[in-house]
């Protein structure tokens, strides 16, 4: 009787774990729903000379969320399929971007391959400087301090090509804390479906569509990332390059390095970017940073500083320079939502020397914005 019940038991519990395999494999990708949404307060304080740029001292109310849609499924041969759409819930009127980034992954022994509008190798592995504010490297500087130079304060300046755009990506597993990443873009231009086009309309200069981004990028990076102890180092190195030449004539390329050193509670950063060929009246920029953080439990503060220069292309012009500097801080008040408040501080130089003619300004542009406010994440 007892063999015999122990039997039948068997055979339920058996049947029951090859429904259940059978429903998993037949079910759909189950999607979920997540995102963020910042919100923040900030008054700045703005002495500029920048052509038709008022001094600002006043508040602004500024925001940015995204709401995600994430869902994925794994085969019997262990490859795991996913999918990941991100929409813009700012409501801004200055854009029709609604969806931010739309992509297909498949994972597996050999890494991720990714395929849709996502970032490219070399900035999605580059480690730019630190911050518990609402971030310098990532850019925020200049959203409030009006006539600063976005990519003079950011190291990660592969964003700024081919950010988002239709493209190939792969990221290797990661062995012995390293790992290497490759992408192609056939076009830089975000969220372009239409086959590259070579158009003639300035066809003097080049063989490229000079009326839109550049074509053909080609991005590749390494980074390490290990800890010894209490002790660890996140390190990269990435590069990006056009096969196709940019409104100058010229094919632009970019290399950008990063290293964090992290001490039990402290970690200190640096990095460093160059781009070449830019293009336009701008023949090269550079911008090196510097971050140092500290964080225990649910404070953080850290200190950013940037200095960025760009190489004039244009005879008797000289170069256009600019520090920027954050003191950040936050409180997680729970999982999930922090307390976030930043000091800026931004010199720029726009390299006009001379007298300046009549109705027109040397661009220079020097400011300080403090910055509050919450950071929900879900």
């Amino acid at each position: 009787m007892k063999k015999h019940l122990l039997a039948t038991t068997a055979m339920v519990a058996a049947g029951i774990l090859a429904a259940n395999t059978a429903a998993a494999q037949t079910t759909p990708i189950q999607l979920k729903v997540g995102g963020y949404m910042e919100q923040w307060v900030g008054w700045s304080w703005v002495d500029s000379k920048y052509s038709g740029q008022n001094d600002i001292n006043d508040l602004d109310v500024q925001m940015d969320a995204e709401i995600h849609f994430t869902g994925r499924t794994t085969l019997d041969n262990g490859l795991t399929f996913g999918v990941n759409v991100q929409m813009e819930a700012e409501g801004s009127n200055s854009s029709t971007d609604t969806v931010d980034e739309a992509y297909l992954f498949v994972r597996g022994d050999f890494g991720e391959i990714l395929l849709g509008s996502e970032n490219g190798a070399a900035y999605a592995m580059h480690y730019g400087l630190g911050s518990h504010g609402t971030g310098l490297d990532s850019g925020d500087l200049s959203n409030w301090i009006v006539g600063t130079d976005f990519a003079l304060h950011t190291t990660s300046n592969f964003a700024r090509r081919d950010n988002d755009s239709n493209k190939i990506r792969w990221i290797s597993p990661r062995m012995s804390g390293v790992q290497v990443g490759l992408s192609w873009a056939p076009e830089a231009t975000q969220d372009d479906d239409g086959f590259p086009q070579e158009v003639s309309g300035l066809a003097a200069t080049g063989d490229n569509d000079r009326l839109r981004n550049e074509e053909g990028v080609a991005a590749g990076a390494i980074n390490y990332d290990n800890k010894f102890g209490s002790t660890r180092i996140r390190a990269s190195l990435g590069g990006q390059y056009f096969t196709d030449s940019n409104q100058n004539g010229d094919e632009p390329w970019t290399v950008a390095a990063g290293l964090r050193v992290g001490f039990g509670a402290f970690e200190v950063g640096a990095a460093y970017s160059l781009e070449n060929d830019v293009g336009f009246t701008i023949d090269s920029r550079q911008v090196l940073g510097g971050s140092v953080t500290y964080a225990d439990g649910p404070i953080g503060v850290s200190f950013n500083v940037t200095y960025g220069v760009n190489d004039s292309a244009v005879a008797g012009t000289g170069d256009d320079t600019q520090w920027g500097a954050e003191l950040g801080g936050k409180y997680k008040l729970r999982p999930g939502v922090e307390a976030r408040g930043s000091l800026f501080y931004a010199n720029r130089d726009e390299g006009v020397s001379g007298p300046v003619p009549a109705g027109q300004s040397n661009g220079d542009t020097q400011g300080f914005a403090l910055v509050g406010g919450i950071r929900l994440v879900f």
